[in-house]
């Protein structure tokens, strides 16, 4: 029976972690023995309980000695390495216990912004270090494989993996008439890269002309004091949502405002739920909406405040939706992405 050792810096409830815990139960129930070491995270991690399940959790802080110990017993076993903590950890590991495990790397960022000189170094020298080590990469996005490939990584051994639709979605046939207040959508946690100014000021300038709506912010990391106090009364932060798709199903739009992204799992689980979106370019964004008969990509705040005016004042019917929703549905399956994983790594 063959092994697959997955490391990953955390299990918390991030778009990494739910790729790799929806891919670990898939490979799981084909069979394979998995391992999945963390390096920073704890058992509290969102993701731990569920992949506890399908795969062996080792804590490398806790228990170290049983990490090597691991590895010692599978020392040809292909190590899947998610993130560049990870990768770097991977290669130590693996000289310092001199086994012969493939390492495969799996990129999951796309690009940084202007600001970020210390990041962008950081990945000439990984550029320069998979021209040495000639690695398999795996990248989650078309725009992440050419970024990185800008930075000089090897173009050798590397594929582009979307991650489709890779978080379990409550059933989307059995709908009840909503009789809320209409409402905007935001999914995403607090972080400068998502576009946190972008979105409130397209909330200030939209609800200038639409009293009717609210704005509901889904994701951890955001507090009352970043809304303006113009807005708070318009805004509701429900933090981390356990059952997104009611969400989903229910809001007007959602609004998509990142800067960068890798492939941006919130607008396949919108897309699949028949959500119209409007977003700004990031990562693979243009690539998923221009698929999506109920998604449009905007340049800039004018565009998105007149595109999210259309759609509001005009909703998609719901026979739009179901067709926009059975397109998507087909097109994101996740058995694609488990066998495009497979493939690659030779399992």
């Amino acid at each position: 029976m063959k092994t697959l050792i997955h490391i990953i810096p955390t299990l918390q409830n991030g778009g990494a972690e739910t790729v790799l815990s929806r891919l670990v139960k898939e490979l799981s129930e084909e069979g394979l023995t998995q391992y999945i070491i963390i390096i920073q995270g704890t058992t509290n991690d969102f993701h731990y309980a569920k992949v506890s399940n399908y795969a062996k959790v080792l804590d490398y802080k806790k228990n170290f000695n049983l990490v090597n110990e691991t590895i010692l017993k599978n020392p040809e076993a292909p190590i899947l390495a998610w993130m560049y903590p990870s990768i770097l950890f991977s290669h130590r590991i693996k000289y310092r216990l001199k086994t012969s495990n493939p390492i495969i790397w799996n990129i999951r960022h796309s690009s940084f912004r202007w600001n970020q000189i210390y990041q962008k170094l950081a990945l000439f020298g990984f550029g320069f270090y998979s021209r040495l080590r000639n690695p398999k990469i795996i990248y989650c996005a078309y725009s992440s494989k050419d970024i990185h490939e800008k930075y000089f990584f090897s173009k050798k051994n590397s594929v582009v993996i979307q991650n489709r639709l890779a978080k379990k979605m409550t059933s989307l046939e059995k709908k009840t008439e909503n009789t809320e207040p209409p409402f905007l959508l935001y999914v995403g946690r607090y972080d400068p890269v998502k576009g946190p100014d972008r979105l409130i000021k397209i909330a200030q300038d939209f609800f200038r002309r639409n009293e009717n709506y609210s704005l509901t912010i889904a994701g951890g990391g955001w507090k009352d004091s970043m809304i303006p106090d113009g807005l708070k009364t318009k805004v509701f932060l429900a933090g981390n949502v356990s059952n997104i798709s009611e969400l989903y199903q229910k809001a007007a739009v959602l609004l998509f405002t990142s800067y960068t992204e890798g492939y941006p799992n919130v607008l396949v689980e919108a897309s699949v739920s028949g959500t119209p979106i409007v977003g700004f370019e990031a990562g693979d964004s243009k690539l998923i909406l221009d698929e999506y008969d109920l998604g449009y990509n905007v340049k800039n705040q004018k565009e998105f405040i007149s595109l999210l005016t259309h759609i509001t004042d005009i909703p998609p019917s719901p026979e739009k939706k179901s067709d926009a929703i059975q397109k998507q549905l087909k097109l994101l399956d996740f058995s694609h992405t488990v066998k495009e994983y497979k493939e690659f790594i030779a399992l």
